[in-house]
């Protein structure tokens, strides 16, 4: 029996040392796939933070094109108020040519009696002074009989 518990001992001991090392294989084959988990969670880590930088830099140039869209959208705004009021103002333009050719034409007519107003003016003038010499000339006649006639000795007679 001796020989028999010695080969069951043995046999004992060759299946604990297959265990051993079947334990030890899947240890080794576990700490490697371990070592492989670890590098794609790294992997996995980088991959995040270049993400969340590219969805910052996103999130930059998004505000960015939201601030350039505003503006632009302020700024057509804008346009559509000038556009609107150009419109308006061309609407008066044939009432504000109309004003003018008006204006022009009484601007014409009044120069033209302007004009008249003038040469009236001259006329009676030179009428003016026409009349003031030949008043001035009656004036020293009628002095001048009068001083004859005082000199003759005539009273002038009264009517």
């Amino acid at each position: 029996m001796a020989a028999a518990a010695q080969r069951q001992l043995e046999t004992v001991i060759r299946d604990t040392r297959a265990e051993a090392a079947a334990i030890r294989n899947e240890m080794a084959a576990t700490r490697i796939a371990a070592a492989k988990k670890e590098a794609e969670l790294q992997e996995l880590r980088h991959q995040v933070a270049e993400l969340r930088q590219a969805r910052a830099e996103q999130q930059q140039a998004f505000d960015a094109k939201q601030t350039e869209l505003m503006t632009a959208r302020a700024e057509r705004d804008q346009l559509v108020q000038a556009k609107a009021e150009f419109q308006a103002q061309l609407a008066e333009l044939p009432q504000l040519r109309q004003t003018a050719v008006e204006a022009k034409a009484a601007e014409t007519s009044v120069q033209a009696r302007m004009k008249e107003l003038e040469s009236s003016m001259a006329t009676l003038t030179t009428e003016l002074e026409q009349v003031k010499k030949t008043l001035a000339r009656l004036q020293n006649e009628s002095d001048t009989k009068s001083r004859t006639s005082a000199k003759a000795g005539k009273t002038p007679r009264s009517p």
